[in-house]
């Protein structure tokens, strides 16, 4: 199993936080903790700056989980967040819309945005 770096700790930390209504942070970070091999890194973000208004109460207040897969078994990471994660919503981005939101052209990274209302 990979070793999960620094940084994607810390964000697991701000996703334990953000739970709200039927999104279960702890939960989805033990699964994404328990397979390793189906993604390269997450976060969770949104958009807009609700995060900067609620972070003087303690308050994470992120709507969106973003996932690069490793292409290993992506069902299987689709089938946890409707399945288990009880996500409202799970789409890939489109090859333009990864380029321009990564960085990174052309990308050859598939990425799995997952949203909870």
């Amino acid at each position: 199993m990979e070793k999960i770096c620094k940084v994607q700790r810390l964000m697991f930390d701000l996703i334990r936080l953000a739970s709200f209504n039927d999104f279960d942070g702890q939960m989805v970070v033990q699964n994404l903790t328990e397979h390793r091999d189906l993604w390269l890194g997450c976060i969770m973000d949104g958009n807009d700056l609700i995060k900067l208004r609620d972070i003087s109460d303690n308050l994470w207040n992120a709507d969106t989980l973003y996932i690069i897969t490793t292409g290993v078994d992506d069902e299987k990471l689709e089938r946890m967040a409707t399945d288990l994660w009880c996500a409202n919503e799970v789409v890939y981005l489109n090859k333009d819309e990864a380029e321009h939101r990564l960085g990174t052209y052309p990308c050859e990274y598939k990425v799995l945005k997952i949203w909870w209302d």
